[in-house]
């Protein structure tokens, strides 16, 4: 698994569309809780609005190891990390992370349903990439079945670190029949923040 691409956007509410929504209660006669809802807004969204956290990630590769269709009666799992880094741009994501969601590509199969570990010219092992240890959800791009993963990164008050490591969970399954020789595929790894 690569971590080839990374991929930021935007998913703030600028302040003035915040600011906007504070100045509406206003009018119904809330001036006090409109006047603190503009200012929690502006504190919260801080001078960077228009910017997201700056991230970073990178990937640890997983390695199943040496798969032998004689003697393998069970699944071969192994496990490897998406971590990221973010700074936070913005005084609310200082305090409470910057949130991410990241999602996996299919890698050389095209589907999700059985990704391939392949060897030219035309050797595969299947194999499939899950979000949890007991490998019963794929991690994908959140279409077919499949999901995505996130959650906070760093932040005072939201109790995770940054860097944070996310694993993922490979395995391949037994009864399969490859050629002999090394078989590799590559996850484009998507973070969203």
């Amino acid at each position: 698994m690569h971590a080839d691409d990374t991929r930021g956007t935007m998913s703030r509410i600028d302040v003035a569309h915040l600011r906007c929504r504070a100045a509406s209660r206003r009018t119904r006669g809330a001036p006090e809780r409109a006047a603190r809802t503009a200012l929690l807004a502006v504190l919260l969204a801080g001078a960077g609005a228009a910017q997201a956290g700056d991230c970073m990630i990178s990937a640890t590769p997983i390695s199943f190891g040496p798969y032998d269709p004689i003697t393998t009666a069970t699944p071969i799992d192994s496990s490897g990390s998406i971590r990221v880094d973010c700074d936070p741009t913005t005084f609310g994501e200082a305090l409470f992370g910057v949130f991410v969601t990241i999602s996996l590509s299919q890698g050389s199969s095209g589907t999700y349903a059985a990704r391939t570990l392949r060897q030219a010219p035309a050797s595969i092992l299947q194999y499939n990439l899950y979000t949890t240890a007991a490998r019963a959800t794929v991690w994908g791009n959140g279409s077919g079945g499949t999901q995505t993963v996130g959650g906070g990164v760093g932040g005072i008050f939201s109790g995770q670190p940054t860097p944070r490591s996310f694993p993922v969970y490979g395995r391949i399954p037994a009864g399969q029949d490859p050629h002999l020789g090394l078989h590799s595929d590559t996850i484009t790894v998507a973070v969203v923040f």
